[in-house]
């Protein structure tokens, strides 16, 4: 389980400090699909990157299985890190690189070297997730939808144990962002990885996570299940969200 305690993420402390986040408290379950939605500025991609600690939080901590990984550093750092893979909205692939070797780039980031084994594993992903016909093409060759998913089989080169999802379909047109969401919970039910998604859509939330939170100026306003925070919003936030108040009310 993801346990977020009280974390805080201030910017410019010196001057007074902007606070990308205030006290977010949130525990998220093993094997969840966990959505965190707000509107842009809302601090989702902090809190995001505060997990796998891209960005150190002010003070609070993050608690994976019960171990405090807040102030890891080093071999520490990185053999966590592994543990916790990125998709991210602009796919983040090596433009230069086939989708064989973006997928591959995880194991020569972590050990130097793509050996055979990893070129297999590899080629099982990308056909995993319906490239295998792509295993040579360049990204440029690749639809947004087709990056994405490349982007998807190289998260889970490593076999994480937690994937984070920061607005990874917002670049995407319809039919592929329904694609990707279907690939997503399959990976989920199959392998029992835990999805935390971030996004600004709360037809993604309904489309594929269990349980939501609402974050409003970096403070988390509303938790649940999806259902129940759908059914009965409390926050107006949410109610904006679901369209079901005018944002100049």
């Amino acid at each position: 389980m993801i346990s977020l305690q009280q974390l805080t993420k201030v910017y410019g402390a010196n001057s007074g400090g902007d606070h990308a986040l205030s006290n977010v408290s949130l525990d998220i379950p093993n094997g969840d699909v966990f959505g965190i939605i707000g509107i842009s500025g809302a601090g989702k991609s902090t809190l995001v990157r505060c997990i796998n600690l891209l960005e150190r939080p002010t003070s609070g901590k993050v608690v994976v299985d019960g171990v405090d990984v807040t102030g890891l550093t080093g071999s520490d750092l990185r053999s966590y890190r592994r543990r916790v893979a990125m998709i991210f909205q602009g796919f983040g692939l090596l433009a230069q690189k086939t989708a064989l070797e973006n997928v591959c780039f995880p194991f020569l980031a972590g050990t130097g070297r793509v050996t055979e084994e990893n070129r297999r594993r590899a080629r099982a992903l990308l056909d995993e997730v319906g490239l295998a016909d792509k295993a040579s093409s360049y990204p440029a060759q690749l639809s947004g939808g087709q990056k994405q998913r490349v982007a998807i089989a190289r998260a889970l080169a490593c076999e994480p144990e937690y994937i984070l999802c920061d607005e990874a379909t917002s670049a995407l047109d319809p039919a592929s962002t329904a694609s990707v969401l279907s690939l997503l919970k399959k990976i989920n039910r199959e392998t029992g990885v835990t999805l935390v998604v971030i996004t600004h859509s709360m037809s993604v939330v309904r489309d594929i996570c269990k349980d939501v939170a609402v974050l409003v100026h970096g403070t988390v306003v509303e938790t649940g299940a999806v259902d129940e925070v759908f059914a009965h919003p409390r926050h107006e936030t949410t109610k904006a969200l679901l369209g079901q108040v005018s944002w100049d009310e």
